[in-house]
């Protein structure tokens, strides 16, 4: 014999299937989010530079997060579009991570040191602002 729920929906049984079934994909959405977000966190603190200021930029996060892993596993900046800074007498390199970042790395050790704004990058290269 049907009846009706609560919820206002009508059916047999003890419960509403229709319900119960949309709670299922909400917790199952709510769990795939989660896991989202905590590979985000694990990812952030693996990262060799700060890269929080390109927060709400992904695609520049992942292209940084390739290029500092290219140079990890020996591939040098300058197969990777890199170039030294004129104003830095060959002690930094840069390296271009989308239209408006740049990657900079100590010449010598190859170490990162930082992920600059295009704007920021330019007062470098000019010799106005220390790296």
């Amino acid at each position: 014999m049907k009846q009706s729920f609560a919820c206002g929906h009508t059916g047999k049984g003890k419960f509403c299937h229709t319900c119960a079934n949309a709670e299922k994909e909400k917790a199952e959405q709510r769990l795939a989010m989660e896991q989202k977000r905590a590979a985000k966190r694990s990812s952030t603190a693996d990262d060799a530079i700060d890269l929080s200021m390109v927060r709400h930029l992904s695609s520049v996060q992942r292209e940084a997060r390739d290029l500092l892993a290219k140079v990890s596993n020996g591939i040098h900046p300058f197969s990777l579009d890199g170039k030294f800074l004129k104003s830095s007498a060959g002690r930094l390199l840069s390296v271009p991570v989308g239209r408006s970042y740049r990657l900079l790395f100590d010449a010598p050790s190859l170490r990162p040191i930082r992920l600059v704004s295009h704007e920021d990058y330019n007062a470098i290269a000019a010799n106005r602002v220390a790296a």
